[in-house]
């Protein structure tokens, strides 16, 4: 067999490479799934900069978003993605019916929120857990 290397490709520098280190995980800013806790329960925000007053608020219950919408579940279910939520919405209009869904993408650290009032999808970042009452 011949090998698949490229010649002019240079080795690796053992030097440089004690210089750096061992690689480190990245930290994960997503609450880790639990039993207890439903993974989307937290506040929320579009950037890590609008984490400052997160206009997100995830309940298990429900979900309010600052001065625009109010949502009540109806019903959750788990997923392998993430969760189907059929929910009543109120957004500058009476309360109507919608279905959510919520996945999250673990490389972009983001959970996607898609249906509801939603219908063009989102992405929030993880700010804090839910303040204690």
């Amino acid at each position: 067999m011949i090998a698949c290397t490229d010649p002019a490709e240079p080795e690796p520098d053992p030097a440089a490479a004690a210089q750096v280190g061992k690689a480190e995980p990245l930290p994960s800013t997503l609450p880790a799934p639990s039993e207890s806790v439903p993974r989307y329960v937290g506040l929320w925000a579009t950037t890590s900069e609008g984490c400052a007053e997160p206009a997100w608020r995830f309940e298990e219950r429900r979900i309010s978003k600052r001065g625009e919408v109010s949502c009540a579940f109806q019903n959750v279910v788990m997923t392998d993605r993430g969760y189907d939520i059929q929910a009543t919405c109120t957004a500058e209009s009476p309360p109507q019916p919608h279905n959510i869904q919520l996945s999250f993408a673990e490389s972009a650290r983001a959970m996607m929120v898609a249906g509801g009032p939603w219908q063009s999808g989102v992405a929030l970042v993880y700010c804090a857990a839910l303040p204690t009452p």
